[in-house]
Parts: C-alpha cells; sequence; structure tokens
C-alpha cells in the first residue's frame, strides 16, 4: 500500500500517470471535503503571450474550476491575449503581495521568480520547469546565476520526461513529472484536409534568435531546397519581428508576429507540413503538439522530447542535418500518402496530454507536501 505520511492515504503522486486513473476520484474528493479550498499562487515574470505562460494559465483555471483559490502574480497587469474566468490576477511587486503571503502553495514559473517565492512564501514552494535554462546558449551569461537558483530548495515540477530526468541527472531533488497541459478543442482537426494542394504550405513556429528551436538551420534547409527547384510557401511565425539576419537566410512568403492560440489554429490548418527542428535541450514543443491535433503532417528533430510527444506519428531527421532535412521535407512534400498517414496518427496522440491529467498530478504532490510536519 502507498501511504501518504501522517495521514495514511494510499496514494503516491511519484508513480507514473498511468498507473493513476483509479485513485483520480478519491484524491478529488479528499481534497475538497479534508482539506478545502487550498490558496494557490503562481508567480509570473511577464504577462508576454507566449506558450509558457498560457500553459500556467491553462493549469490555474482546472484547479480554480476545483474549487482552489488561484491567484496570478505578476508586475504586469491582465494579459490582453487571454481571459482568465476564475482565477485571480493580481499586479503587483512580488514583494508586496498579499496573495504570496497567505499561500498555502507558491509555484514559481520561470527561473527569474524562484528567488521571490522562496524568500516570501512561508509554506511549500513549487518551481514549475518548462525547460532547463542553463542549458540553453542564449542564456549562457547568466548560467551560474540560474543553476543557483535551481539549487535553491524548491519541489521541481517537470511537464516532460526529458525535462525531469535532465534535472534529475543534474543533482536536483525533488523532481516530478506532471505532464503537459493542454485542450485539444483548441486546434480541432482540419475538415477535408487536402495533400494535393500546389505550391505546399509550409509552417515553421519559433523565435530565429534562441539556437535552441532551430530555426536556422530549417531556413538554410529551406534555401537549400528552393535552389534545387522544389515548389512551396513558407510561413514562418514567431513572437518577434522578422529580423534582418532571419531574412537574409530565407524570405518568408507569409511573416506573422504574435499570433493568438485562435490564429495559430487557423494558421495549423490552413498549412500542409510542419518543421519541428528544435534542439535536444528544449523542453517541450508546444506548436508540435497542436499541430498533431490540428491533423497537420509533422517532420520533426530527432530528439527525446519529440518522441514524446509525437512517437509514430511524425517523419523524423537528425537535429542539425541540414541537408537531411531538405531532402526529407522534399520526400515528404512528394509523397501526399504518407503526408495523410500522419495526418491521421496526430490528433490520437495529442489525446495523451490533458489539463485534467496535469492538475490530479498538482494536486497529488501538493498535498504531499502540505502533509509533511
Amino acid at each position: 500500500m502507498r501511504v501518504i505520511p501522517n495521514l495514511g492515504l494510499d496514494f503516491d503522486p511519484d508513480v507514473p500517470i498511468e498507473g493513476e486513473k483509479q485513485e483520480r476520484a478519491f484524491f478529488r474528493g479528499f481534497m475538497e471535503v479534508f482539506l478545502g479550498a487550498l490558496k494557490i499562487a503562481y508567480l509570473v515574470a511577464s504577462n508576454e503571450l507566449s506558450g509558457g505562460l498560457r500553459v500556467v494559465l491553462q493549469q490555474a483555471e482546472e484547479l480554480a474550476d476545483r474549487g482552489h483559490s488561484i491567484t496570478i502574480v505578476c508586475p504586469n497587469e491582465e494579459p490582453d491575449w487571454y481571459s482568465l474566468r476564475k482565477p485571480g490576477w493580481e499586479t503587483s511587486p512580488f514583494e508586496s503581495s498579499k496573495a504570496l503571503e497567505f499561500a498555502d502553495v507558491c509555484v514559481a514559473t520561470f527561473w527569474t521568480t524562484v528567488p521571490p517565492a522562496v524568500g516570501i512564501c512561508s509554506r511549500p514552494v513549487f518551481h514549475l520547469c518548462q525547460g532547463y535554462e542553463a542549458d540553453f546558449s542564449f542564456y549562457a551569461s547568466k548560467r551560474r546565476e540560474i543553476k543557483s537558483v535551481y539549487a535553491q530548495p524548491t519541489h521541481k515540477l517537470a511537464v516532460s520526461p526529458n525535462i525531469e530526468k535532465r534535472l534529475k541527472a543534474a543533482g536536483y531533488a525533488p523532481v516530478t513529472y506532471i505532464g503537459q497541459a493542454f485542450d485539444p478543442q483548441e486546434f480541432p482537426v482540419a475538415e477535408e484536409r487536402r495533400f494535393n494542394q500546389h505550391p505546399p504550405r509550409i509552417l515553421l513556429v519559433g523565435i530565429f534568435g534562441a539556437d535552441v528551436k532551430g530555426i536556422r538551420e530549417a531556413l538554410e534547409a529551406l534555401a537549400e531546397l528552393q535552389r534545387s527547384g522544389v515548389e512551396f510557401k513558407l510561413h514562418r511565425v514567431s513572437p518577434l519581428p522578422q529580423s534582418e539576419r532571419e531574412h537574409n537566410i530565407f524570405p518568408a512568403h507569409d511573416y506573422s508576429h504574435r499570433l493568438l492560440p485562435s490564429q495559430m489554429g487557423a494558421a495549423y490548418r490552413n498549412s500542409d507540413l510542419l518543421i519541428g527542428p528544435s534542439h535536444p535541450e528544449e523542453g517541450f514543443g508546444l506548436p508540435v503538439l497542436e499541430a498533431l491535433s490540428s491533423g497537420l503532417p509533422v517532420l520533426l528533430s530527432d530528439t527525446p522530447g519529440h518522441r514524446h510527444i509525437a512517437r509514430d506519428a511524425a517523419a523524423y531527421f537528425p537535429w542539425g542535418d541540414i541537408s537531411t532535412l531538405a531532402s526529407q521535407i522534399a520526400a515528404l512534400l512528394q509523397n501526399p500518402a504518407r503526408r495523410a498517414e500522419l495526418s491521421a496518427k496526430g490528433p490520437i496522440e495529442a489525446t495523451r496530454f490533458r489539463t485534467a491529467d496535469v492538475a490530479d498530478r498538482l494536486l497529488g504532490v501538493f498535498t504531499k507536501a502540505l502533509a509533511r510536519p
């Protein structure tokens, strides 16, 4: 029997998610009856449009729907790109936040929010990890500071198995894999998707300046492909405007900046192939999951993170291999049957990711932490 110390409850949130299904109803009832509503505060560094913040807000909404008191604490105003339903938004410096002072649980959502969480919160502090920033080249100048932050006494919450494995390998503990929040209704399957469009439309999502995204390699592969005479249209999507450096490598036929989730859904449905060229350091490729849900065929770098998300619902290439990427793009564009096969598999894989499962896992680790003397 698995037992929570001091309470005698037969549950352990460190067991794999697949083994929790029979215990979820028990835990929801326990949280409501025994502990009552928890006061949970999320610390977010910015209100800028990003997949990472949307994940935080989806977690918050699900927990609030279960009767818990959720507050998002941020120095910035509530974002204009997301409509919060139940969670509260406290615009405040962290050091003067009332929500942090009285929270039962505090969740830091980025490495810069960990020190204030540890310094202010008197109850358990968790660190939601959507990537290990110390491995990212664009944080090289802050690597020592980031490692120092990760060494602080927080319970790490990893959104993917590869992040969990990396953090444990770096010596951090405790670390728990909680899964990724996702709502497939935001990214429905395209009706009557065609696989004979000419020229085909390729979608490439991510920040050019973030090496971990692999955008430069993908653009170089597309430039090589165009020189060989293959016809296609490139739609680039990024939170940032197109830079001169990117334009000089390969100017996209369409460049979209700061798209809302609904607009991203349309981009997936109106494309013929997504390229996901991220490096192994990438924490979780949300555009890949969104594309799978939409039935958009995907060609991905062969990394543990991508294998976890897509399994056999994707075609793969060795990450960073520009020539192989170019040849595989050409092969997929010329093989509508293969793209149709991938398209059919994608939505099935996407159903493995549910915000409700993440909330179950979160409440498990929160309960275990609060049960300790």
